[in-house]
């Protein structure tokens, strides 16, 4: 027989649980920035199955206004229903990062919509719910230490709820003047809303099925500009670096009516601050004194930058328009990319060089660019050339790349060439597939170990001419590498090539490994791994390929072929396992693995195709299916007994 007080517990248990499930009856949230929430929330009911999601965004809007006195001010207004606790995190605590030094930061709502009513106040914002921080990035760099991140902290959450977020940010001196939209959100979203009021010159792009704006007169900003989208689907996931490659989005700009004129803005603060003073010139002159050649001295100075300088991991477009001088980066001792790109620009020209920025497409390919703006762009690089070298160096994380491997497939633009974004003119990657081949031939050796030799041959994006190109030992590290990442514990001890150029690479190698012990039944292993610069190593950080579905497409910069030969020498030694031979073909592209035992020699061929530079979510089931087979060790591995 239950006890009174089990049975009162556990009835106490289930109207909870049918409380949290039950859905909101809010009737009198009101008005709010111009927008009905009840309205809002009784359309969301309509549209949605709140049961089969995490949370749903019932407006997510953005107001952007320019304003005299070069002043911009952003408000953001977003209102969400969440439902499990899964997305607690992300719509209750937010961290927002502005600059002190030049903006202002202000709440306007922050509170929760729960049994009928507003937590804690309907007006007020709770003094505990606004957190002013110093990023941790920029905790030891003194000069950025006006940055903040103000931590928005919903009170009074409890499952379901609503939750309404409001707040501005207004921007003194020479505020950014373009933008990009996405509109999809992380959650499905019922209402998404871009504002955009200005008095200047404005132009815009909607595309991936963006809407058109309406666009209505103000008597004292000129024109608003207002896209709106409703029933709005999720983000597709995992998320990639540039959304606007597939989905609906606005791309803005206002104040410069071309590439053109957005360089001049670039240059009138970078060109000023790269000039070096004379403590700094006359301490780099002494190290690049006995320098033997163009490229060694812009390496020279690019390693000095890296060891000067501590990089400071953080947004840069904080100090888009006010970068430091080059003399007080090195002075401190740190500096952001932007910081840094200018202090090493600045080193460059002093040794003669050419040393301009360059914006790289967050991603390979295509994108209309009738609209000047950074949005689409990577932060700033350098473009760095002198006599017979050209490379891209890049400030933030100090890697120096010779040829034409970063500019390939990728929309480029330098702001002080006047001209707008373009790709290399040489880019043939959209009709050229990207190739990575290697012939290994593998016998023991007298000392009971392994000896061989490899040939490696690599054109277009697997070209490795910019990390072998140098007089420091460079080729002979790659190949090290290599080699090690095809046969476990394998040492090249030379190298012979016979093209070198930063569109194709091919030469010849020889390794040596130690023995491999025997298993506990007298069996040897040998297996063969990844190449290291190989298709596995190039691709998308968002692909994994324990994904089984993905919702957002793959990426890829264009057609690629990876081949894997080996000859290995069996000797009198019996081969106990073997690969079988297989193929696959799909709308991805191809597999192919071919073994062959012969005369004391057991080949194994192993070839890759991808066919497609962007592969549908549809489609992403097999080209996971070709990457898994390629991963699969057993299809690289022989025992010997």
């Amino acid at each position: 027989m239950k006890r009174p007080g089990a049975m009162s517990a556990f009835w106490g248990i289930v109207i909870l649980l049918t409380l949290a499930a039950a859905p909101l009856t809010a009737a009198n949230m009101g008005e709010s920035l111009g927008h009905n929430l009840d309205e809002l929330w009784a359309r969301a009911q309509a549209s949605y199955d709140l049961s089969k999601h995490d949370a749903v965004v019932l407006l997510e809007g953005r107001q952007v206004s320019f304003l005299p006195h070069m002043q911009r001010v952003t408000r953001v207004h977003r209102v969400v229903w969440i439902g499990t606790g899964a997305v607690i995190r992300t719509h209750a605590d937010l961290r927002i990062p502005w600059n002190s030094a030049d903006s202002e930061f202000k709440v306007l709502k922050l509170r929760t919509w729960r049994d009928n009513r507003w937590w804690p106040h309907p007006e007020e914002i709770s003094e505990t719910a606004v957190v002013e921080t110093l990023p941790y990035a920029v905790a030891l760099a003194d000069d950025y230490s006006t940055m903040r991140e103000t931590m928005l902290l919903h009170d009074g959450v409890e499952l379901p709820c609503i939750m309404e977020t409001a707040y501005e940010i207004v921007e003194h001196g020479h505020p950014r003047c373009d933008g990009l939209w996405v509109f999809p959100q992380r959650d499905p979203a019922l209402v998404v809303e871009l504002r955009v009021s200005t008095d200047r010159f404005f132009v815009f792009e909607s595309m991936n099925g963006a809407p058109e704006p309406v666009i209505t007169p103000e008597s004292d900003r000129g024109k608003t500009y207002t896209w709106t989208m409703e029933n709005v689907k999720k983000l597709g996931v995992p998320l990639i670096a540039d959304p606007a490659a597939y989905e609906p989005h606005v791309v803005w700009a206002s104040a410069w009516q071309d590439w053109k004129m957005l360089g001049s803005v670039i240059h009138q603060s970078f060109n000023p601050a790269a000039e070096t003073g004379d403590a700094l010139a006359d301490t780099v002159a002494r190290r690049i004194t006995d320098t033997p050649s163009p490229v060694a001295t812009a390496r020279a100075i690019a390693e000095y930058v890296n060891e000067s300088t501590r990089s400071i991991h953080y947004d840069a477009r904080f100090w888009a328009s006010q970068p430091r001088p080059a003399s007080r980066t090195w002075e401190t001792g740190y500096g952001h990319g932007l910081d840094r790109a200018v202090l090493a620009a600045a080193l460059f020209r002093d040794a003669g060089l050419v040393a301009d920025p360059i914006y790289f497409a967050r991603e390979r390919g295509i994108f209309n660019t009738r609209v000047p703006g950074l949005s689409r762009f990577e932060d700033m690089k350098l473009y760095v050339a002198g006599d017979n070298f050209q490379a891209i160096y890049d400030p933030e994380d100090g890697s120096f790349v010779e040829g034409k491997l970063p500019v390939l497939g990728r929309v480029t633009w330098r702001p002080l060439d006047g001209g707008s974004p373009a790709t290399d003119p040489g880019d043939q990657t959209s009709l050229a597939p990207s190739y990575y081949e290697v012939m290994l031939d593998v016998e023991p050796d007298k000392e009971k170990g392994w000896k061989g030799t490899g040939h490696l041959s690599a054109g277009g994006l697997f070209c490795p001419y910019g990390e072998m190109k140098g007089l420091g030992g460079e080729s002979l590290d790659y190949i090290k590498r290599v080699a090690r990442s095809l046969v476990t514990g394998a040492d090249a001890s030379g190298f012979n090539p016979d093209n070198f150029s930063d569109d194709v690479v091919t030469v010849g190698f020889k390794f040596s490994a130690a023995a491999i012990e025997p298993d506990d039944m007298g069996r040897t292993r040998v297996e063969l791994g990844n190449p290291a610069g190989g298709i596995m190593s190039g691709l998308p950080g968002d692909v994994s390929l324990y994904h089984e579905r993905r919702e957002s497409p793959v990426l890829l910069p264009g057609m690629m072929t990876q081949r894997i030969r080996a000859r290995i020498k069996t000797g009198m030694r019996e081969v106990v396992h073997q690969p079988e031979s297989r193929e696959i073909n799909n709308e991805a592209g191809s597999y192919s693995l071919d073994v062959v035992e012969k005369n004391g020699w057991v080949t194994i061929d192993q070839t890759l195709r991808l066919d497609l530079a962007v592969v549908p979510p549809e489609i992403w089931p097999q080209l996971r299916a070709l990457l898994l087979e390629v991963e699969d060790a057993s299809g690289r591995t022989i025992l010997l007994k």
